[in-house]
């Protein structure tokens, strides 16, 4: 799984670095940084995401969990603190 999703988030959010775990028992979690996100809030961030992954995924896109979004900028300034 956690490699379907990296395809399918590599190829839909060009240039996106997405970074995934999956433990055993619990869901796919991990951050996407990407910088198409630049002036979007959280909430538009993340239907974009479930969208993305509702398209190519149908029902076993309920296997990912919580995916974190940043743009780079928003990643180096989180890394500099």
């Amino acid at each position: 799984m956690e490699e379907r999703v990296k395809k399918i988030l590599d190829t839909e959010l060009p240039g996106a670095v997405v970074s995934l775990e999956q433990f055993p028992g619990s869901r796919l979690t991990g951050s996407v940084v990407w910088d198409g996100f630049e002036g979007r809030d959280d909430v538009d961030r993340q239907q974009e995401l479930r969208k993305i992954l509702r398209e190519n995924l149908g029902d076993e896109a309920l296997q990912v969990g919580i995916l974190l979004t940043y743009t780079s900028r928003e990643l180096a300034i989180m890394k500099a603190a």
